[in-house]
Order: C-alpha cells, then structure tokens, then sequence
C-alpha cells in the first residue's frame, strides 16, 4: 500500500491528494451578489450537506496574492447565497464558470443562462439548475491562513418538478443525473451517479 503523510506536506499537495482520494464530491454552484448589485456564479466541490440544523458548508480557499474569493466577500458583506446542484445538461457551463473573469463582468451573460428571483434571499435562483437552496450565512471557521470553512443555513429547497416523487416527498436520484468531481490529476475531472444500487435494511451474515 502506498502511504502518504501529510502532517508536513505543502499545502497543494495536500490538496492534490486528498482531493483524489475524497471522492465523488458534490458541487456547490453558488450565486451571490456583488457590491455593484451584480451576480456572481461560482462552482466549489468542497462543499457538504448538514441535515440537522439544515446546513450546507463550503470551504474556501484564498486567490493568488492572498485575495479573499468573490463569493466569500458577498457572502460576508451580503449575507446571502443562492446553492445550485448541477445536473449533467449544465456540465460545460459550471465548469466554464470556474475561470477568473475582469470585475464587472458576469459570467450569466458569458453563458446565456437566465434567473429567477429567490423567494427569502436576494440572489438568484439558475432557471436551469434542477436543485437550488436559499441559503442565509450563518458563521465561518478560520481553518489556517489559506482556508475558511462558511456555515450556510438551508431556508429554502428547490426542485424541478421532473425529479420529485410526490409519494416520498423528496427528489428521487433515479430522476436526474447531478454532477460530482474527482481528481483535478489530467483533469478536472467529473462523474455522473452512473448505476445506482438498492439495497434492504442493514444485516450482517
């Protein structure tokens, strides 16, 4: 077996590592308001649910230089976040989402994709995104100098029609196709659910 100790390893490739082995990771597709009103779109895959209280964190990480991230200073200076989940339809379009655009420009219009207004936030909602949550900043965690883990509460949960079981009252992962990532290695790289597996109550032989 290969080993790999990382209570002295470089921040990047810490990061290397672990994110080719913490896999699949589902991706925060997060829209927030800038100062000047405007929307800003962002993917993050360190990103997990938390289902009592309901919750979501993201971990953030900081730009070259040291900057804070675009979506973690509206989310301080705001306080509010629209979390899409992508399904595989809007693939190309999260991932083009990912590069660094001039202040000022917004990758909605890049992408051709539409909004429609939150119902209890004031980012919008992706009209193509199968799932979205209204999300309100709770508090955040100082992890190093280079990392801040972001509390978010859950206010509001969005699901398109098609992915719904009306019987279960919840989404039904049969329905939709939602996108995780996997290594960054000859990547970025990025995986359907592929076959999904049913099983009965736990028991041991």
């Amino acid at each position: 077996m290969i080993t790999r100790d990382l209570r002295q390893a470089a921040p990047r490739d810490i990061y290397r590592i672990l994110t080719s082995l913490v896999i699949p990771r589902p991706i925060a597709w997060v829209s927030t308001l800038n100062p000047d009103d405007s929307v800003n779109l962002a993917p993050f895959s360190a990103f997990m649910g938390i289902f009592n209280p309901p919750m979501v964190a993201i971990n953030f990480g900081r730009r070259k230089g040291g900057a804070l991230k675009d979506t973690q200073r509206n989310l301080r200076d705001r306080g509010e976040a629209v979390v899409h989940l992508p399904d595989a339809p809007l693939l190309a379009a999260m991932h083009a989402c990912g590069e660094d655009l001039p202040e000022g420009e917004s990758e909605l219009a890049r992408l051709g994709l539409t909004t429609t207004p939150g119902h209890l936030v004031a980012p919008p909602i992706l009209a193509q995104a199968p799932v979205a949550l209204e999300c309100r900043f709770n508090r955040e965690v100082l992890l190093s100098p280079e990392s801040t883990l972001m509390l978010l509460d859950v206010l509001m949960a969005h699901a398109r029609d098609g992915i719904w079981n009306e019987t279960d009252d919840c989404a039904d992962a049969s329905r939709w196709e939602p996108m995780a990532r996997l290594a960054s290695v000859a990547g970025p790289n990025y995986a359907g659910l592929g076959e999904r597996l049913t099983l009965g109550p736990p028991k041991l032989p």
